[in-house]
């Protein structure tokens, strides 16, 4: 007979270390805080040791509580990993994928048909918003693309999409003549501030040893917005050409000193998804994909 405490309690053990708190686990596993905390407690007194400092709003694990949800973290993974091989083929399910809106209509949308193409059995639930979320909380999502930074989550596999180039980009209707100006040029322009966006125009002009010009600029709550003033004539936007491929392909936009203006490459855009779903074939599939596909720009 193999000894360890009782199932329940190891289970409500690690869904309140993973969440930092009883409430929170207990909406998780349709229980009350009071049931919570009962099977806690009885797990403390298995090991007579206590796994979590109680704080006024939320709870704390303790280095004993730490080590076990290790160890269980694992255990867990494994067992939901070995449930998901006997379920349905995967490949005639649906994958949900969260990301924002501004990946999705600019970057995503657009390559999303090949993806069609080589996985014609897998139907993509797209679902959008500018907000980060909790593949915790939100277990109905498979995969989500994260923007600017994603939130180190026990149990969650975050991998950069590679590094993308942020590069000011206006419409050749704004320039006289070459897209290869002068440095000191750039304060001429009307500049677009993207507002969601981890770069700004003052790490730009820092980096190039410049003082961001002290005038009205344009501002938008997405990426996408900022990349249509640009096309439509406002000004000049500070963005990932990863975003404006289209129209930087159509000559529609020109990146403004493209040899001669110092680059600025950052990690914009996170793949999230569960550890213990790592070798889901369908996770697996799209991620692969992604990465793919990243390569080619």
């Amino acid at each position: 007979m193999r000894k360890f405490p009782s199932f329940f309690s190891l289970r409500a053990f690690e869904a309140a270390a993973r969440q930092g708190s009883f409430a929170l686990a207990a909406k998780e596993l349709h229980l009350t805080p009071s049931a919570i905390s009962h099977q806690v407690h009885g797990l403390e007194t298995y090991f007579g040791k206590p796994l979590f400092e109680r704080l006024t709003r939320r709870v704390e694990l303790t280095a004993d509580g730490k080590q076990l949800l290790g160890g269980l973290s694992r255990a867990f993974d494994l067992i939901e990993s070995s449930c998901a091989d006997l379920s349905l083929p995967e490949e005639t399910e649906s994958l949900a994928v969260h990301c924002t809106p501004s990946f999705a209509s600019k970057w995503l949308g657009p390559h999303l048909p090949h993806f069609m193409h080589e996985y014609p059995l897998i139907t993509i639930r797209m679902s959008s918003s500018a907000d980060p979320i909790d593949l915790i909380q939100h277990e109905e999502i498979d995969i989500a693309i994260a923007y600017g930074s994603a939130k180190e989550r026990s149990g969650v596999i975050i991998e950069a999409l590679g590094t993308e180039v942020i590069a000011p980009l206006c419409s050749p209707k704004l320039l006289k003549g070459s897209a290869e100006i002068a440095l000191n040029e750039m304060t001429h322009f009307t500049l677009i501030d993207s507002q969601l966006s981890p770069v700004t125009w003052q790490n730009w002009f820092d980096l190039h040893g410049l003082t961001l010009p002290d005038k009205p600029r344009l501002s938008f709550d997405r990426g996408s917005l900022a990349i249509s003033a640009a096309l439509n004539g406002l000004g000049v936007s500070l963005e990932s050409t990863r975003l404006a491929k289209q129209e930087i392909a159509s000559g529609e936009l020109v990146q403004l000193g493209k040899t001669t203006f110092r680059p600025l490459a950052r990690e914009m855009h996170f793949v999230c998804y569960r550890a213990a779903r790592r070798n889901s074939r369908k996770i697996k599939a799209f991620r692969d994909w992604l990465f793919s596909q990243t390569e080619i720009v």
